[in-house]
C-alpha cells in the first residue's frame, strides 16, 4: 500500500467525480440551474457538480424577478491532498504533487439570487411601451478589455490589467440588441399583441436605448491545471422614453453591470452576447422602475382641449382633383416630411400634430416648389391635429365640411407626399372601406395607398371635396394596403376653428 500512495495522486484517486454544492437563494420558488440543467427549487438546493476543472454556470430564475447569473469553480485543494505529504513529505522533499482535476474542490456553499430586482409587469391601467430604436455603435476608445485575478476581484482590489482599447469600433449586431429589448417588452406585457393597428397618445409610449461605453472584465484563477475564467460586462447606456408624437419625455444614463458568465473555449461569442444582454436588461428594469417612468406609463384619459374660437375666412370650394392638388402642400421638418392642406386663402394649413410636434423649424413647400417658413398656431394632441400658418395668398383651399359628406364604397383620393419630397402632391385612388371607432373617435378606413409622408395630406372625393386628413402614423402602424383618416368635420371642434 505504501508504494501506490507514494507514487500516485492520492486526492485524485480517492476524491469522487462529483461534489455536492449547496446553493442558497432568496425564495422557496427559486429555480436553480447548473449549466442549464435544473437542479431543484427552493431556498436551499443541493446541486451536483462534476470535478472536471471547468467553470460551472449557475442560473437562478424566479417568477416576477430578473434572472441572476453566477459562476462556481474548483478553487481549493481537497483535504485528501495531505496524503501526498504524510508521511513521505517529511522524508522526500518536495513530495509528489497532486494536480489532477479531482484533487480540487468547489466551495461547499454559494449564494445566488439574493438580490434579484423585481420586474414591473404592465398593469391594465398603464400605457403600452413599444421599441422606437436602439443604437450600439461604440467607438474603439470607449471599449475596454481588462483581466483580473479572482481573489483580487473578490477583495475589490483595483488590480486590473488593462489590455487596451479595441482595435476597431464595436459593431455589435444591433438586431440582437433590438430583439433583446423587444423580447423584454413582450414578456412583460408592454406590447399590445391583440391591437396591432390603432395607437393613441393616451395609451402608447416609445422607448429608445443607446450604449456609449463598454468594459469587458475577464476574471480568472489558475487552478487544477486550468484557467478558470468568467466574464462581467459593464456599460453606459442611455434610455429615453417618447410619446406617440416623438416628443422626448424623460431620459437617463445608467452604469449597468451584468452577472457572471462562464468563459470556455467553445462559448466565448455566446458568453459575450449573453453578458451584454444581461447588462442591458438590468438597466432597462431599473429605468422602468424609476418614479418618472412610472408616472409616465399611467394611462391618461383624453383631456378636453379648451381653445378660444379662431375665426378664419371661408374659401371658395375646391371643385376638381387638379384644384385639390394645388390646395395640398408638403411640410418639411428636421426629422423628415409630411403633408398639409390649405383651409383658407391666406395661409392657414391643417396637418397632423405628429408631423410638426418634434420640430421648431417647419417649412412648407407649395405645389409650385416655393418654400415658406411656418409657425404652429394651435394643436390638439389627442386628435393628432395641428393648425400652422405661412405668409401667403394662396389661390386654392379646402372648405371644411360641417357634417359627414362621405359613404362606404365611395371612390376617394389621397393627396400627399409619399416617400420623398420629390413626389409632392401625389394622387392615389381607393374607396372608403369602413368606419372604425377608437377611443370614442371615428376613423375613416380606406384602401388607398398611404405611408408616413402622406400624414397630414388630404382625403377627397372625385369632385375634390375635402373628406378627411390622412393619418398614417397613429392609425395603421405597420399595416400595408390600408389607410386611415381623421374626418374633416371634426376639425372645427378639435382646433376651435370658426368661419
Amino acid at each position: 500500500m505504501v508504494a501506490p500512495l507514494m507514487f500516485t495522486s492520492c486526492a485524485s484517486i480517492l476524491n469522487g467525480k462529483y461534489q455536492k454544492v449547496t446553493v442558497k437563494t432568496a425564495s422557496s420558488d427559486s429555480k436553480v440551474y447548473v449549466n442549464d440543467e435544473l437542479q431543484g427549487t427552493g431556498k436551499t438546493v443541493v446541486a451536483k457538480m462534476r470535478r472536471d476543472a471547468s467553470v460551472k454556470q449557475i442560473k437562478v430564475e424566479r417568477e416576477g424577478y430578473k434572472t441572476d447569473y453566477k459562476v462556481h469553480f474548483q478553487d481549493r485543494k481537497s483535504p485528501l491532498y495531505i496524503m501526498s505529504w504524510v508521511p513521505f513529505g517529511v522524508l522526500f522533499y518536495p513530495p509528489f504533487m497532486d494536480h489532477g482535476p479531482k484533487a480540487y474542490n468547489y466551495p461547499k456553499e454559494i449564494s445566488v439570487g439574493k438580490k434579484m430586482p423585481e420586474i414591473h409587469t404592465r398593469a391594465e391601467n398603464e400605457k403600452y411601451v413599444y421599441l422606437k430604436n436602439t443604437a450600439f455603435d461604440v467607438k474603439k476608445e470607449d471599449i475596454k478589455y481588462t483581466v483580473i485575478k479572482h481573489k483580487n476581484f473578490k477583495k475589490k482590489k483595483d488590480k486590473y490589467k488593462d489590455q487596451g482599447n479595441a482595435k476597431e469600433d464595436l459593431k455589435f449586431d444591433n438586431s440582437i440588441f433590438s430583439d433583446a429589448v423587444s423580447e423584454i417588452l413582450k414578456n412583460n406585457n408592454y406590447i399590445d399583441t391583440t391591437n396591432t393597428i390603432f395607437r393613441s397618445n393616451t395609451n402608447s409610449l416609445y422607448l429608445s436605448a443607446k450604449v456609449s461605453k463598454v468594459k469587458f472584465e475577464n476574471v480568472y484563477a489558475f487552478e487544477a491545471k486550468s484557467y478558470m475564467r468568467y466574464l462581467i460586462t459593464k456599460l453606459d447606456i442611455e434610455w429615453e422614453i417618447f410619446d406617440l408624437y416623438n416628443q422626448s419625455k424623460y431620459k437617463h444614463t445608467y452604469k449597468a453591470e451584468s452577472g457572471e458568465f462562464a468563459l470556455r473555449n467553445n462559448n466565448r461569442e455566446e458568453a459575450f452576447k449573453n453578458s451584454l444582454e444581461d447588462a442591458i436588461s438590468s438597466s432597462f428594469f431599473e429605468f422602468m422602475d424609476s418614479k418618472t417612468v412610472k408616472e409616465l406609463i399611467e394611462q391618461s384619459k383624453e383631456k378636453e382641449i379648451k381653445l378660444d374660437n379662431l375665426q378664419i375666412s371661408k374659401p371658395q370650394p375646391v371643385t376638381s382633383l387638379s384644384e385639390a392638388m394645388e390646395a395640398t402642400v408638403t411640410i418639411k421638418v428636421k426629422e423628415g416630411h409630411g403633408s398639409g392642406c390649405f383651409i383658407t386663402n391666406n395661409g392657414y394649413i391643417v396637418t397632423n400634430f405628429h408631423v410638426v410636434s418634434a420640430s421648431d423649424d417647419i417649412t412648407v413647400v407649395t405645389k409650385d416648389g416655393k418654400e415658406y417658413p411656418a409657425t404652429i398656431v394651435r394643436k390638439n394632441e389627442f386628435s393628432d391635429l395641428a393648425l400652422i400658418k405661412i405668409d401667403i395668398q394662396n389661390e386654392f383651399a379646402f372648405t371644411l365640411p360641417s357634417e359627414k359628406n362621405y359613404e362606404i364604397g365611395e371612390d376617394i383620393f389621397a393627396i400627399g407626399t409619399p416617400k420623398s419630397i420629390e413626389l409632392g402632391q401625389s394622387l392615389s385612388k381607393g374607396i372608403i372601406s369602413g368606419f372604425r371607432t377608437y377611443e370614442n373617435r371615428q376613423i375613416i378606413q380606406t384602401d388607398a395607398s398611404v405611408n408616413g409622408g402622406n400624414s397630414g395630406g388630404a382625403l377627397v372625393n372625385k369632385e375634390g371635396s375635402f373628406i378627411g386628413v390622412v393619418n398614417a402614423k397613429v392609425f395603421g402602424v405597420g399595416v400595408e394596403g390600408l389607410g386611415f383618416s381623421i374626418p374633416a368635420e371634426t376639425i372645427f371642434t378639435d382646433l376651435g376653428i370658426k368661419y
